[in-house]
Order: C-alpha cells, then structure tokens, then sequence
C-alpha cells in the first residue's frame, strides 16, 4: 500500500506541476475564479465562464501582478503553460506571446474628467466634441495628471498617443487591483484625468454615484477584444487549441450576451451587442 500511495502522490505532483497556469492580477477576480464570489464585471465574469467550460483542464491559478506574471512567462521552461486573461493584442506581444479567440469586448476607453474642474477648452475639442489627441491635450494643460498603469496596454491606437504625453503628466500606479486603485486615485482628486472603460466607471458609479464629464478620443477604435495571454512554448499552443474550441461554443451561450450586456448602462449595452455580433460574425464565419 506504500508504494501505491508513493506512486499516487508522485502523480498528483505531476499534475500540479504539469498544469496551465492562469496568473491573475486582480483580488476579486480571482476569488470569482474560486467561486467564492459571484461575478462582478465584464471582465471576470466571461473568464468564470471558460474558466468553467474548461473543468477537465489542469488549470492553476496564482495570484500576481502583471510585472510579476511577465516575468514568470519569459522565464517558464518550453513544458509550461502560462497564462494571463484580459490582454489586448499589440505589435509588441504578438511578437513574444501567444493569444487566445476573443474573450470579451469593452466599448473603448473615454477621457473622465472632474465635473467641478472647468470642461476643457474648444481648442483642445474638434468639431464633434471628442479631444484631438492626448498629445495635444496636454500640450495645453500642461500641468494635469493623467492617472496610468505602466505596464497595462490601452490598445495600440492609445498606447501611441500615451507614448508621446510627458512623463510629467501622468501618475503612475501599478501592481495588483490597478483599475480599482486608478478609479480612486482620480476620485480623490489625486489626478485631473483618468482614461477609463464605460464598464468599468458604471460599476463604480453604482457604489459611489459621482458626477463626471466624459470625452470621447477622436479617431479612437470604438471597442477593444481581451483575449487570454500566454507564453510560447508547445504546452500552451497545445493548450489554446482547446481553448479556442471551448469557447467556440461559450460564444453560443446567452450566458455570455448577458455577461457583457448586465454590467452596464442601457445606453452602452445596445453598442455593445452590435460590436459582439460583428466580431463574432466574423469568428463564426472563418470556422471550417
């Protein structure tokens, strides 16, 4: 019976060391991982739902910042699978990094400012209303705070334009829960701006309703795709062909409209379901 119980333990290990897996970034999202919490977001809550439709994978979950989990990517050996959720696809990455099909899609990042601060000037406005650019916003206020996570992309459209504001102007924070800290960080005024999701403000605002005023980015894409993130090694590709045919059939689900659409305002969620049929039409369409 000891040898039994020698050779069962060793494959147990085998198991866990042998195992996908997820780093998250985020202490509420990983308890709804856990499922010791419900859903509270877009975001969480269509990763809970793969995150269920893959109960037969080994999945690990650790809790990490971004930094942190980029390190253990660039460092993992060619047998391990690591991964992260809610990433965009850039350039960059997609030169180091593999993807998943899409997860999730938020309607774009708008620019919040501070209801009781004067609306911004018309020069830094086009004629629709929406900022011109970042780089020229704050080449007029050149002495505002935009609050930013570091090592968070914001798309490749506004990672260009950030690239060119002044380090002067922005406030960094970084580490775990960075857009729950971002979101109060600008609430309490530590900053003039904050670049954030429709989403994610509404989820705010239902615990702490505060007034702000919202611009538009001209010329900005209108919704940006989370995918899940991993390393490139021959386990992980292994691993999101699975994945992408599990989620082939979560996109089927009213489980996953709804995840997307009960997180936020009415007024955003008829945009939303238009850009999910759109990208969802084209995935659906491309599949053999």
């Amino acid at each position: 019976m000891h040898i039994f119980l020698v050779l069962f333990l060793l494959f147990l290990y085998l198991d866990i060391a042998y195992a996908v897996q997820l780093y998250v970034d985020d202490e509420v999202d990983l308890r709804v991982y856990r499922r010791e919490v419900p859903p509270s977001n877009i975001g969480n809550n269509t990763n809970f739902l793969m995150i269920r439709e893959l109960k037969f994978e080994q999945l690990s979950l650790f809790p990490a910042s971004y930094k942190r989990s980029l390190r253990a990517m660039r460092e993992s050996s060619d047998t391990d699978a690591v991964c992260v959720a809610n990433r965009i696809k850039t350039p960059e990455r997609l030169k180091e990094f593999l993807f998943s099909l899409p997860v999730n899609i938020y309607l774009s990042r708008r620019l919040y400012q501070h209801v009781s601060d004067e609306p911004l000037d018309q020069s830094v406005l086009n004629e629709h209303g929406e900022v011109k650019s970042l780089p020229h916003l704050f080449s007029h206020y050149r002495n505002s705070l935009l609050v930013v996570a570091p090592t968070v992309s914001y798309g490749p459209f506004l990672d260009r334009q950030l690239e060119k504001v002044s380090n002067d102007n922005k406030l960094f924070r970084d580490g775990t829960n960075y857009y729950d800290t971002m979101y109060h960080m600008f609430r309490k005024k530590r900053a003039d701006f904050l670049l954030g999701f429709p989403a994610e403000i509404y989820r705010h605002q239902q615990q702490l309703p505060i007034q702000y005023r919202v611009y538009d980015i001209a010329d900005a894409p209108k919704y940006v795709i989370g995918h899940w993130m991993c390393n490139n090694t021959l386990k992980s590709r292994e691993f999101l062909q699975r994945f992408n045919a599990h989620i082939m059939q979560v996109y089927q689900s009213k489980e996953y409209y709804d995840a997307h659409l009960k997180w936020l305002p009415e007024t955003a969620q008829q945009k939303t379901k238009i850009y999910l049929d759109e990208v969802l039409g084209k995935l659906i369409s491309q599949t053999p």
